[in-house]
């Protein structure tokens, strides 16, 4: 596509010059995360990074598909174990998925370095790692050659056995040689990449080697692809690879020169001044909290000191002692990121600075420093043979204790990297492109005619992007900001309902501008205008429908990110900020006290915007649920009719708000339409370009009525009309037309928009009755109409009493209060006038839509496709690379407390509290959400033994008079067995946990089971329930709304974890369509797919793995947090307060007594006490007292004490003081 010529264009020098003065930053402090966790498990996967700056993502993706790897482990034998495991877990020895991801970068210096560590991991030898794999292993098989000759001389049985010992003893002594040298080839491969100088000759020696290797093997694409590393690591095109053929040049021609050459002195004098500018010290306070969460209350001040000293010690020390250099750090601050020449010479004068902290350990997951492990707990690094101790605390100051639990993750994701790209499995693809984000983009939606396919992808990451308003990340000037990346990624993503943008937005970007205020309704003039000015939409539902990508979390208001670190480092930041500011000053603690908790009530106001949305693209599969079916097809994306005056006008005020306001330097002054002032450089002219095809591609309407209003809307001249109108030339509308899905009995829908605002109001459903029978029915006017909603995309038609239901599953969330019905019974057609919902907490139907599971259609090597489920929001792990806590000594989980209880905003805190105070047990509570998150607040304490009563046994039992009807198993409906605890500290979650459990729906027909006496194992089953009545098992009282919403986010949790395939044939979602298959109680949930499978010894309860197992299903649960995009989430107010009367640390680590059932403190009750003039005013003792028979839960009233004794007769035992 051609562009206008462009007058107003920022000159490339000046472009040039803003590159320039841009810090050189190659490493970024995000915690390294799993790249391919939006996908289902066995689904192959295309990412593209935008921005990539470090290799981390890509090793823990590795790591995440592959798990720990045992030291001193063969290959073969990892290979053998791994296929045992796999075979055992349903999976037999099928291949692993295929992962390519493609990562851009505008500078040259970062690709070059990534590259480079790439390279190197791929010849590390795996047999000796212990990692399997193509390592070099000849020896072994002489050995094992030679054994065989002997046994061919007839040895007898003794000889034969002394040279079998011997030759096992050569093959150990072989193994740790191997072993040892591949762990120093590691230990040097995280110098060349982590340190800024490098530590010996052996390591300047390896640097040297490989890129001079490097640059053999690059002088053409042709030698690159079929050199040693060409079938992993690809570069995009010939300018990229030359860019970073240059740059390895640099490389070799610095690690071969001796210190005191002038080429090393000038790489040493730019590093040394390129650490001269001043620390960003709020950076570095924002980065530690996601490095080290959620733990960052305990560890922020050790691993603050350990970056600081890290980076002191190389301004001064390594300055006085002239260490060497490093040249991956510091070629890249001798000359401009992206020179037009790649040939130009290194310029002297030209010197960037290096961005702080560059410190690589902040990438990796850094709580495990400090959180309490089991014994078999992958990443304990006092295991399998390392050279750490236990006992890591015993280095204070985290100097060591960090390096060494980075760089043993290092060692282990590096592994598994290694395993996936082995050349037999061909597991993992990288292609490396120098280019900024918006060109790489532009070039990949408009190929060039050779190319046969247009790539499209499963995942857009845009984690590590700097900034999307910064010319330098975008490639080119007057960058096109968030909305050129969205319309970018709507068109790059496949069609799947798995197909993920993942933004971030550390840099304060946010969807939406929407803020909720503490009644849950939402304000914008909530917002600061800081955040107002880079919000992406003013209403969500608009921008988000005509673009037709859907804001999961928005939707949801749910997500397994947990934001409790950020929130309490912002307390904490703003707590020391006022401490040093007062020091010195006549306030004295209650001052300071009194400066921070206003502080923090600010930061409450304003709410906190967070990292790490997902946007999918939209899909008539996001109704959950539900889906359409017609004539045995699954059902195409829907038509959606619009008028051409109201779509123009939504679409440029969604374009308007996004990013005429935004783009610095570019602001004008609306007078009227008169918008001619808008410099239309070539970012904003081809994002606006592709914005208007991308929009107009998603109705049916008149094109050229839409054209001329767009182009009156922007007041063009000629050359813009030609170029708007060949635009809309080129979309190609939905493959299925109005008429034609009238024919085939689809639903047709119709959008309204407000002609003065843009803002989406209402979408009319039209469907046609098409059989005989069908239209009979319809035209009988004795037959009542009704409607119903049955989920927040689906509105049912209901003739009779259920005689027929006709589901419409409209294209955005709509509302059934409110809307209108038209019933045509002779023409033989209805439709329905629905309300969108534009605001998420205001819509009741939303707050049963959590953790939503659809069916996708997926490629089969088959002919015929497969349905497979996919969760929209919760991102996939694998429980068996997860660290597990050890609950055995409950003093070092003190994060638990607060990383569970923030999944209550302070609005849901509010409706809590308010129905406490009225005295209504949790049975009665008008939200199912609320109660779930009180369910789960009681299972993550109860199983971390953080209340009395440790268990993790807990089973789900509806009240009775909640409408539930009684089953055989004593009201139990659902057990949830724990097996662990897991950190999950990936970008992805925030720094949560996750709990891996087993569930066991109790339906009629496994009941039905237990009742017949002729078959042993059912036998068995029967006594496993009995045998639970006899242990811990915790009763969670549950509302029949609440069971449903279990019973809804159930397949999710199974989803995201599974290690096993669907059955193409006989899964029960597939043939019936439904995910879950039923909320009725008795009824299925799972499909029996995943039923059985579990690792050894999951759980040690008797009769476990010969009757439960067999109709178990592994999950991970994690708690729904709220999602920042939609309201605040910022902590518990009280512990606000005490955080600025103790500080941080001390208000955390002081473990307080609370009362079981409402969960007030001493301290709160005692404040309440003293505003009500109570008797105790003052008096802790007297707020809380135990319970008379076990004498250690503690109860604020008595009223309290019988809310939780359903609960609590469970645990409760006399206490053993009342007989002495």
């Amino acid at each position: 596509m051609t562009t206008t010529p462009d007058t107003t264009t920022t000159p490339k020098s000046k472009l040039i010059q803003q590159q320039q003065q841009q810090p050189f930053d190659p490493l970024s402090t995000t915690p390294a995360t799993n790249l391919v966790s939006p996908l289902p498990p066995d689904l192959d996967a295309d990412v593209l990074v935008v921005g990539g700056r470090d290799v981390r993502h890509i090793l823990y993706t590795a790591y995440a598909e592959i798990g720990e790897h045992k030291l001193q482990e063969s290959g073969e034998s990892k290979r053998r174990r791994d296929n045992s495991r796999r075979s055992s877990l349903g999976l037999g020895e099928s291949r692993r998925r295929k992962i390519d991801v493609t990562v851009s970068h505008e500078d040259k210096y970062v690709v070059a370095r990534n590259v480079l560590v790439l390279s190197l991991l791929l010849g590390v030898d795996l047999d000796g790692a212990g990692a399997g794999g193509n390592g070099e292993g000849s020896g072994n098989m002489e050995v094992e050659k030679d054994a065989e000759e002997a046994g061919a001389e007839q040895m007898d049985v003794e000889e034969g056995a002394e040279k079998e010992a011997d030759v096992k003893e050569g093959d150990d002594k072989d193994k740790d040689a191997k072993g040892k040298a591949a762990m120093e080839k590691l230990a040097r491969i995280w110098d060349i990449y982590y340190t800024r100088f490098l530590p010996d000759p052996e390591t300047r020696n390896l640097l040297a080697s490989q890129a001079e290797k490097l640059c053999q093997v690059s002088k053409t694409m042709e030698d690159w692809e079929q050199g040693p590393y060409g079938g992993t690591i690809h570069l995009v095109n010939q300018k990229s690879l030359d860019a970073v053929r240059g740059v390895w040049e640099q490389y070799a021609e610095a690690a071969r020169s001796a210190l005191h050459t002038e080429k090393v002195r000038e790489l040493h004098s730019a590093l040394v001044e390129g650490m001269r500018s001043s620390p960003d010290e709020q950076r570095q306070k924002w980065a530690l909290g996601s490095s080290v969460a959620p733990l960052t209350v305990l560890l922020k001040d050790q691993i603050g000191f350990y970056v600081q000293v890290a980076w002191e010690f190389d301004q001064n020390i390594a300055n006085a002692m002239m260490l060497f250099p490093n040249p991956t750090f510091a070629a890249g601050l001798l000359s401009e990121p992206d020179s037009e020449s790649e040939s130009e010479s290194q310029s002297p004068g030209r010197r960037r600075r290096l961005a702080y902290p560059s410190n690589g350990v902040l990438g990796y997951h850094l709580a495990l420093i400090k959180a309490p492990l089991t014994e078999l707990s992958p990443l304990r690094i006092d295991r399998d043979g390392n050279d750490f101790k236990d006992g890591i605390d015993e280095d204070p100051n985290g100097h060591m204790t960090a390096l060494r639990v980075a760089m043993h993750q290092f060692t282990q994701w590096s592994l598994a990297f290694r395993e996936l790209a082995a050349a037999e499995q061909k597991g993992l693809t990288i292609r490396f492109a120098v280019d900024g984000w918006f060109p790489l983009c532009q070039s990949l939606l408009h190929p060039p005619a050779a190319a046969k396919t247009k790539k499209q992808f499963d995942i857009i990451d845009t984690t590590d992007l700097s900034s999307l308003w910064d010319p330098s990340a975008a490639g080119v000037p007057d960058p096109p900001g968030l909305l050129g990346l969205l319309v970018a990624a709507k068109r790059l993503l496949k069609d799947r309902a798995s197909s993920t943008l993942v933004l971030d937005d550390g840099d304060g970007l946010s969807l939406v501008d929407d803020n909720v205020n503490g009644d849950g309704n939402m304000d914008s003039n909530n917002s600061s205008s800081a955040q107002a000015e880079a919000s992406i939409f003013a209403n969500s539902t608009t921008g988000a429908f005509i673009l037709g990508m859907a804001p999961v979390e928005y939707w949801s208001n749910a997500s397994v990110k947990a934001t409790v670190d950020e929130c309490l480092l912002a307390a904490s930041s703003l707590y020391d900020e006022d401490r040093e500011q007062l020091q010195g000053l006549d306030k004295g603690q209650e001052g300071m006290a009194a400066a921070a908790a206003a502080r923090v009530k600010k930061v409450e106001e304003q709410g906190l915007h967070i990292s790490n949305r997902l946007s999918r693209k939209h899909s008539r599969w996001l109704a959950p649920g539900r889906q359409q079916q017609h004539g045995g097809k699954w059902g195409k994306s829907p038509v959606v009719n619009v008028d051409a005056k109201e779509l123009a006008e939504a679409a440029w005020s969604v374009y308007k708000d996004s990013v005429i306001y935004q783009i610095e330097g570019q602001r004008v002054v609306h007078e009227g339409q008169d918008l001619i002032k808008i410099s239309w450089g070539k970012g904003l002219w081809q994002t606006f370009m592709d914005f208007i095809g991308v929009v107009g591609g998603q109705f049916e309407m008149d094109r050229e009525e839409f054209r001329q209003a767009i182009m009156e809307k922007i007041g063009g001249n000629v050359v813009q009309d030609t170029l708007l109108e060949k635009v809309l030339g080129e979309v190609v509308s939905g493959s299925t037309t109005a008429t034609e899905a009238e024919a085939d009995g689809c639903p047709v829908f119709t959008a309204s928009f407000d002609v003065t605002s843009g803002t989406l109001t209402t979408i009319t459903g039209h469907l046609d009755f098409i059989t005989g029978e069908d239209k009979q029915l319809l035209a009988d006017k004795t037959v009542p109409i009704s409607l119903r909603q049955s989920s927040p995309w689906t509105i049912d038609i209901v003739l009779g009493a259920g005689t027929l239901v006709k589901p419409l599953v409209f294209p955005t969330p709509v509302l059934k209060e409110g809307s209108k019905t038209r019933v045509a019974r002779k023409s033989g057609y209805i439709e329905v006038i629905a309300p969108a919902i534009l605001n998420p907490l205001a819509a009741k139907v939303l707050d049963e839509y959590i953790f939503p599971t659809v069916l996708q259609t997926t490629e089969s090597s088959s002919e015929t496709s497969q349905l497979v489920p996919t969760t929209l929001n919760a991102p996939t792990v694998n429980l068996d690379s997860l660290p597990i806590l050890s609950i055995s000594d409950t003093s070092g989980l003190s994060f638990l407390g607060p990383l569970a209880s923030s999944m209550y905003s302070p609005r849901e805190l509010h409706e809590r509290q308010a129905a406490l105070e009225k005295g209504l047990p949790e049975t009665s509570w008008d939200s199912a959400r609320l109660n779930l998150k009180e369910s789960l607040h009681t299972m993550i304490n109860i199983a971390a033994g953080l209340q009395v009563g440790q268990s993790g046994l807990f089973a789900l039992c509806p009240v009775s008079g909640s409408g539930s009807s009684s089953s055989s198993s004593g009201g139990r409906h659902i057990l949830i067995l724990v097996s662990a605890i897991r950190l999950d500290c990936s970008a992805q979650s925030g720094g949560g946990i996750v709990i891996d459990a087993a569930v066991l729906p109790l339906t009629h027909s496994l009941l039905a089971k237990k009742n017949n006496k002729n078959n042993d194992d059912d036998e068995d089953l029967q006594s496993f329930l009995v045998l639970l009545r006899t242990l811990d098992c915790v009763d969670l009282s549950v509302t029949d709304a609440e069971l449903a919403l279990w019973k809804s986010i159930l397949p999710s949790f199974a989803e995201r974890c599974r290690t096993w395939s669907h059955s193409p044939s006989s899964c029960e979602y597939a043939t019936t369509g439904q995910v879950p298959l039923s909320l009725k109680n008795g009824d299925p949930v799972l499909c029996t797919c995943g039923t059985g499978h579990f690792p050894p010894n999951y759980l040690s309860l008797p009769l476990w793995e010969s009757a439960a197992a067999p109709h178990a299903t592994r999950v991970a649960i994690s708690a729904p947090y709220c999602s920042p995009v939609v309201e605040k989430v910022v902590f518990d107010p009280v512990l606000a307060k005490k955080i600025a009367e103790r500080g941080l640390e001390e208000a955390l680590r002081k473990k307080e007594e609370r009362c079981r059932s409402c969960g007030k403190g001493e301290e709160e009750l005692v404040e309440e006490r003293k505003a009500n003039g109570g008797e105790t005013a003052g008096k802790t003792a007297e707020v809380l007292r135990k319970c008379a028979r076990c004498l250690k839960v503690k109860y604020c009233s008595a009223e309290c004490q019988r809310r939780d004794w359903k609960t609590h007769r469970t645990e409760c035992v006399e206490s053993e003081e009342h007989h002495r």
